[in-house]
């Protein structure tokens, strides 16, 4: 029986761009962890020692850890995205030379007002 890698068996999908995702989410979801970690640790804020002292820590643990996984996921997910090199289409080479300024007659609307003393005047 022969063996396979982990990509073959479906543990990564086999699209590049999924794959991609996956990779990248997992570890922004590592780091929204250890950032959460590293804010109980530290005790930023008296966090710590606020989810300590309540009876319900583990929603208020659990809130945050699911909003720093999001976010750093989201992050890291989109980075990735935009870090991707664009596919664009050849296109065709600079002018050289001075290119002329094209003149635009453009509508301005103008207000008019007819002068004092003017005859136009409804009597």
């Amino acid at each position: 029986m022969a063996r396979h890698s982990a990509s073959k068996r479906g543990l990564l999908p086999a699209n590049p761009l999924f794959r991609l995702l996956v990779i990248h989410g997992v570890a922004g979801a590592v780091l929204g962890v250890a950032f959460v970690a590293g804010l109980l640790v530290l005790d930023v804020a008296g966090i710590h020692s606020l989810l300590s002292r309540t009876g319900e820590w583990v929603v208020g643990l659990s809130l945050l850890t699911m909003g720093s996984i999001t976010t750093f996921a989201s992050v890291s997910m989109g980075g990735a995205i935009m870090m991707m090199p664009k596919e664009e289409e050849p296109r065709e080479p600079p002018r050289r030379g001075l290119r002329e300024p094209v003149p635009v007659m453009s509508a301005i609307p103008r207000r008019w007002r007819p002068k004092t003393g003017s005859s136009l005047r409804a009597d």
